[in-house]
Parts: structure tokens; C-alpha cells; sequence
């Protein structure tokens, strides 16, 4: 009885291996973890504002004990999760007009995805005090601020990273 070794489990040759890891970098999978599903996206989304929500309101709580406020309101938690959710919903709208708009500059991307977290934040807030909640007077001017900051720094690691990468590639 001949045992003959499974094609996929033959070395592939240099050109090859490396047309595989690219073709895999176009396609969204991970290690060949197989395709971006909606459910996986949805999944990795879910525990990105996990993580993030846990570590802004951890350092929220400490700064808060430090400075001597003990309690804080669950509006505010509510709110900060809202933030959370916006923001890297924005990250995730960047990520999918990059897989689609495939030749337009990343930076133009990364500024459509802030401008619609703005829209959103500025829209929320609108709505939050419409319906009767009580913001701070200068609410506004500071979620613009801390969005237009992180924006900001997004959007230049972005053009940095792409001009780096146009300098390797000559």
C-alpha cells in the first residue's frame, strides 16, 4: 500500500507561499482562519469595545478616586459606553470603505470615518438633552475636542503608514 502525502501538505515554493499570504491579506483572513464573516466581524467588534470600554473606565474610576469623587452616575457609564461604540463603529466604517474604495487615499478614508463620529456624537448629544438629560455647559466644545483629538492622530498614522509603505514598495 502506497501512502502518497496530501497535496496541501506539500512544501509550496517561495513565490507561491508568498502569493497565498497576500492573496490572504486581500480577503480578510487571519492565518488562514478562512474568510471575514459578518458574524466574526461582529464578534471582534464586540470584544474591541469590551476591552476599550474596560480600560477607559478603569482609568476614568482611578482618576476620579484620586481627585476625590467616589461616585459617578450610571448616565455617565451609559454615555461613555455610547462613545465607545461610536468611535469604533467609525473605525469599523474606515476598515469597510478601505475594502471597497480601493483607490482612494487612506487619509480621505480615515477623515470620512471621523466626520460621521462627530455627526454621531454631536447628533447623541443633541438627543440626550432634548429628551431631558442634563449636560455639562461645555459638553459640546469637549466631545468635538477629545473626538477631533483622536481623529486627528488617526488620521496621520494612517498617511505616515501609507507613505512608508509607497517607500518600500519603490
Amino acid at each position: 500500500m502506497s501512502v502518497r502525502p496530501h497535496p496541501d501538505l506539500a512544501a509550496a515554493p517561495v513565490g507561491r507561499a508568498d502569493g497565498l499570504a497576500a492573496a490572504s491579506a486581500d480577503d480578510g483572513t487571519a492565518g488562514g482562519a478562512g474568510p471575514m464573516t459578518p458574524l466574526r466581524r461582529l464578534g471582534r467588534f464586540a470584544v474591541r469595545v469590551c476591552v476599550l470600554y474596560t480600560v477607559l473606565t478603569v482609568t476614568s474610576s482611578v482618576l476620579a478616586v484620586v481627585q476625590g469623587q467616589e461616585t459617578d452616575t450610571h448616565v455617565h457609564l451609559l454615555a461613555r459606553l455610547a462613545f465607545v461604540l461610536i468611535g469604533l463603529g467609525a473605525f469599523e466604517l474606515v476598515d469597510e470603505l478601505r475594502r471597497r474604495a480601493t483607490h482612494a487615499p487612506r487619509w480621505l478614508l480615515a477623515v470620512a470615518g471621523y466626520l460621521v463620529a462627530v455627526v454621531a456624537i454631536m447628533a447623541g448629544l443633541w438627543v440626550f438633552a432634548a429628551t431631558g438629560g442634563e449636560l455639562h455647559p461645555n459638553a459640546y466644545r469637549d466631545a468635538f475636542w477629545n473626538f477631533t483629538a483622536v481623529g486627528l492622530v488617526v488620521v496621520v498614522a494612517v498617511a505616515v503608514r501609507d507613505l512608508i509603505a509607497a517607500r518600500r514598495r519603490r
